[in-house]
């Protein structure tokens, strides 16, 4: 359904040279279509004191779809239609109030004209200044050029089958009242279609300040002249330990972006900034935006940037103060993270975790290794293994393939370790099933050599240590049968410790203990093969000469290892 404008206006009035209206602010109706959320409050322009003189003919309803209807007054007040504004032949331009707006507010005007000639749509204040338009608008009806212009031209868009044939945008630098102005030739029957949406305080950055400033979780968007902004606009922001800030900008006819954390500069972009930030205390960091030094026809008189901080209170382990921890030396902990499929998490640009290792004295040697799944893990130059001590200084380095060995030295102190990974730059694999997908899992192992005392083969049936096993050929040897008999030395401070055991078989038993495809072998410089599956086969009868070994090895003392004597008999018949 259409509405009509509607003014009952004296014809004494009708010798202006201006459109004629009551001031009334029903006088504009408006469909229930188009409508927008983006309406701010503001006072009525009959409300205010100390305001320019200008003869408002109406207000304008911020979100609605207004139609407006015109016709030339032929002097005859006994033939006017009410649904229709009447103006005065020598009328060239409608003054309607948009409000009362702070610097920083984002105009947008949508509109379409019929049957008026140089058409025109301006935004200005009540001190006199026009607008200027954000983007480029065509130069003229044949659409071919485009031109900065601090007006919108209806009659040049393109759109010619939409509601609204063109739009354009407008941004206030100071705070004062607007208003809009429909200027052109107009005539019998001439008309348009009008939406206005006005963002108060959009641009909270205009141009002013050379430093500004946002919060962990914050947008800020800004727009400059370019002609008048400072050479460089830094913006601070900051951070407390126990949370991550995801950090993105962009922006149009800005040259440069630098990242810094005081005067160091972690990283730079002629385009945009995206990465995610963790500080190890509390941090202030900030952001230099440079803009284009001169405007011209290609980059118009506007620079505009948005700044977008996210905080996130970090997971358990993803901080020094709130490490993860190992259980006990020999088990694998496995620390699994949310998963990231919204990007939140930002796993593939930056992965860290602190990990308890344990307390030591000096002199205790430690194998630690760490690995990860679900993320690519192949690009080691971006990778950072660490041992810390309990004041968070780094002690030593291990391999993100290997792990690594080390021992407690004289000069460390005593008490908690901690691991310390770091990754940038990890893509998620596409191998995974959906479920693990964007799921970091982190694993961590800690052995200790010389933890143990003592490790034996045990026959609990017999409660007695066991040295040898008959078994016939062609039996099943299942691995997890066996019974290992542990004891640590009284001075270990761990009160459990894994139980896992590592299989070997020297290469020289290898023709009597094998699996079912004989796929174990050993090369010349091999004395030994480490065994990955759950079972062996008896697959040859021994002699009394030959020496057939199974051994066993603590994955928690990897220095411990117990031998069990193996001897194969014929299967009776």
């Amino acid at each position: 359904m259409q509405f009509k404008n509607f003014l009952k206006i004296s014809a004494a009035l009708f010798l202006s040279a201006t459109f004629m209206a009551c001031g009334d602010d029903s006088s504009s109706s408006a469909s229930d279509e188009d409508s927008s959320s983006s309406v701010p409050s503001f006072r009525s322009s009959s409300s205010l004191s100390n305001r320019a003189d200008i003869d408002y003919k109406d207000t304008v309803k911020l979100g609605d779809t207004l139609r407006i209807y015109l016709e030339l007054f032929k002097g005859d007040t006994s033939k006017m239609d009410e649904s229709e504004i009447y103006l005065d032949s020598a009328a060239n331009s409608i003054p309607m109030y948009l409000g009362e707006f702070p610097k920083g507010s984002r105009i947008q005007v949508f509109a379409t004209t019929s049957n008026i000639k140089n058409d025109q749509i301006l935004i200005k204040s009540e001190l006199g200044d026009y607008l200027q338009a954000i983007k480029a608008a065509p130069k003229d009806a044949s659409r071919k050029d485009s031109v900065y212009r601090n007006a919108l031209i209806p009659s040049f868009g393109e759109d010619t089958s939409a509601t609204f044939r063109d739009s354009n945008t407008f941004v206030t630098f100071s705070d004062n009242h607007y208003y809009l102005e429909i200027a052109g030739k107009f005539k019998d029957e001439s008309s348009l279609r009008l939406k206005v949406l006005v963002d108060s305080s959009y641009y909270k950055y205009t141009g002013e300040e050379e430093k500004i400033s946002m919060k962990m979780t914050d947008t800020l968007r800004g727009i400059m002249l370019i002609d008048k902004s400072p050479d460089q606009v830094s913006i601070a922001f900051s951070a407390k330990e126990g949370y991550s800030v995801n950090l993105t900008t962009m922006g149009e006819n800005i040259i440069l972006y630098k990242l810094m954390d005081g005067d160091k500069e972690l990283g730079s972009s002629k385009t945009n900034l995206d990465t995610m930030l963790v500080p190890n205390d509390s941090v202030n960091w900030s952001i230099k935006i440079k803009p284009e030094s001169f405007s011209s026809i290609w980059t118009g008189p506007f620079a505009t940037f948005e700044a977008i901080t996210k905080a996130r209170e970090l997971e358990q382990g993803e901080y020094f103060s709130k490490p993860d921890s190992i259980n006990y030396p020999g088990e694998e902990f496995l620390r699994t993270r949310p998963k990231d499929d919204l990007g939140v998490y930002k796993y593939n640009l930056r992965q860290e975790q602190f990990v308890w290792i344990g307390d030591y004295k000096k002199g205790d040697s430690l194998i630690v290794k760490h690995w990860i799944q679900n993320y690519n893990d192949e690009s080691y130059e971006n990778v950072l293994l660490e041992i810390l001590d309990k004041d968070k200084k780094p002690r030593d380095t291990i391999s993100s393939v290997y792990g690594g060995n080390f021992k407690i030295g004289s000069k460390w102190p005593e008490g908690p370790y901690y691991l310390h990974y770091l990754r940038l730059n990890s893509y998620p694999l596409a191998g995974v099933v959906d479920s693990l997908r964007y799921v970091l899992q982190l694993s961590t192992m800690v052995q200790q050599p010389g933890l143990l005392k003592t490790m034996k083969f045990y026959d609990s049936e017999k409660d007695a240590v066991m040295k040898e096993q008959v078994y016939t050929e062609g039996d099943t040897i299942r691995l997890k049968d066996f019974t290992l008999q542990m004891a640590q030395h009284s001075s270990s401070p761990w009160k459990e410790i894994g139980s896992d055991i590592d299989w070997f078989v020297p290469c020289a038993s290898l023709e009597f203990l094998n699996n079912g495809n004989n796929s174990y072998s050993c090369d010349d410089s091999d004395e030994e093969q480490e065994i990955s599956s759950d079972y062996l086969i008896a697959k040859k009868v021994s002699e009394n000469s030959d020496k057939i070994e199974l051994i066993a090895q603590s994955v928690a003392d990897p220095s411990m290892r117990d031998t069990l004597q193996i001897s194969i008999i014929t299967k009776a018949d």
